[in-house]
């Protein structure tokens, strides 16, 4: 069974998934800033409930919110009643982000005295999972986990603290990568202590143009999520090039080890971003209908079978948890 946001799920039950979108996010340091911009929880509900519609609009049946501890919009109860509300199964993640990005202080003063640090973020992450998170009584049903392109020791004591923590719980692995260099090195890592290729996704891989390293990452038996998609201005690499490698993996045998998603926030904590007006034009794609509207429809016409699309949105997410494929 599945620990989503309204308890036990069993994975025949997914659904279509999307594997990695963001009801609430904001990047740490963000509570700073808090008197400008007091956080507002029924903006964020009604936010919530407003990315469900269309979900439920779409298909979807599905979502994992794999916002990490160390950031900002981790909401176990805000998930839970979205999902209360709407019938969206929401599964949140226990982990930590990277070490840019995330807030390691915290962890690396403990490690100046000699602890062992990923032993206590372990003991974290099995506790968020067994036990639930905090005192809301939601359980993560997976550990979120990101690296850089080459991985810092930080990042290391976080990655062998998720294979631990697998070990003991048997949820999947989702993780951030930077690119387009770091996916080979982050699953040959966390393979190396021990993780489950079965429930590892490497994601983010759409941070890369090349066949090559996509093959690179999935020749180590995990699967890999193009999870940014709608989002081509971040890596200045089109969808066009995407739903082309997609495509070639496919057709090569891969289509059992590719799942989808667009990594969109429907709600960022803080104060507004001062986005251009020409710069908004940019992010069109960026939305939770962009794979089933637009991507779906280009990978058919570039030769994807209606049934590998279900394996992908509907089949590999099963499997990424019941460790199947």
């Amino acid at each position: 069974m599945i620990n989503s946001a309204m308890g036990p799920l069993s994975p025949d039950k997914l659904g279509t998934t999307l594997v990695h979108e963001h009801f609430c996010f904001a990047y740490p340091g963000w509570f700073s800033d808090v008197s400008m911009v007091p956080y507002d929880p029924e903006a964020v509900l009604q936010a919530g409930l407003a990315a469900c519609a269309t979900l439920k609009e779409i298909g979807v049946q599905t979502v994992i919110d794999p916002t990490p501890n160390d950031t900002g919009g981790r909401d176990p109860l805000l998930y839970k009643e979205l999902s209360s509300r709407t019938g969206i199964n929401i599964i949140c993640t226990t982990g930590l982000y990277t070490e840019k990005e995330g807030s390691p202080v915290y962890w690396a003063g403990r490690k100046v005295w000699g602890t062992d640090i990923s032993r206590m973020m372990a003991d974290l992450f099995i506790k968020e999972i067994s036990e639930g998170i905090g005192v809301t009584g939601v359980k993560a049903g997976a550990i979120k986990v990101g690296s850089s392109p080459v991985m810092t020791d930080y990042e290391k004591d976080v990655h062998k603290a998720a294979a631990i923590a697998q070990k003991a719980t048997g949820v999947p692995i989702i993780t951030h990568t930077e690119g387009p260099t770091g996916g080979p090195e982050q699953a040959q890592f966390l393979l190396s202590h021990g993780a489950d290729p079965k429930k590892v996704m490497i994601g983010h891989v759409s941070n890369s143009k090349e066949i090559s390293y996509l093959k690179a990452i999935l020749a180590q038996g995990v699967s890999i999520g193009f999870d940014r998609l709608g989002l081509s201005i971040m890596y200045g690499i089109p969808d066009e090039i995407h739903v082309r490698n997609i495509a070639i993996l496919c057709k090569e045998g891969y289509a059992s080890k590719i799942m989808l998603s667009h990594d969109t926030v429907s709600f960022w904590l803080g104060r507004p971003l001062d986005v251009p007006e020409k710069a908004v034009e940019l992010f069109k794609d960026w939305r939770l209908d962009h794979v089933s509207r637009d991507i779906v429809p280009a990978l058919k016409q570039s030769g994807v079978s209606d049934g590998q699309i279900k394996t992908m949105m509907v089949d590999n997410p099963r499997n990424l948890f019941a460790g199947k494929g």
